[in-house]
């Protein structure tokens, strides 16, 4: 197979796109403002995270090997520091890495629903689906 500047550039743009469509799933806490549960929370990051979000467990347990799906895709975390620490790897429904997690800088969102608010604990980047 011969590659010329053409061809050379062709790819590089087909690679660039593909890291650029990369999705990023957020993840957090959710924070009741009455006596109810806290619980872990995830939804796509860039979109709105309340209503949006996706209620994992109670917060006091980790968010680890919970599925959850966004949209039609389903997908869990793996690699949780202790009872209930923060995600670094998410899984396919396959079981396969497709991506790592890394903290944030734990932004509140307020929901303004006077239900709860979320507190976001960082993001994973899906780069392998």
């Amino acid at each position: 197979m011969q590659l010329n500047a053409g061809s050379l550039v062709f790819l590089g743009l087909a690679a660039f796109s593909r890291l650029a469509s990369a999705q990023v799933v957020a993840f957090g806490q959710e924070l009741q403002n009455d006596d109810q549960t806290n619980h872990w929370v995830t939804w796509v990051d860039g979109e709105h995270a309340c209503p949006g979000q996706q209620v994992l467990g109670v917060l006091t347990e980790s968010p680890c090997g919970q599925p959850f799906s966004l949209g039609e895709v389903e997908y869990a975390f793996t690699g949780c520091a202790g009872s209930n620490g923060p995600p670094t790897v998410i899984l396919d429904s396959g079981g396969l890495q497709i991506g790592g997690c890394s903290a944030d800088s734990n932004d509140k969102i307020n929901c303004h629903d006077g239900l709860h608010d979320i507190i976001k604990h960082g993001t994973c980047e899906i780069v392998n689906s």
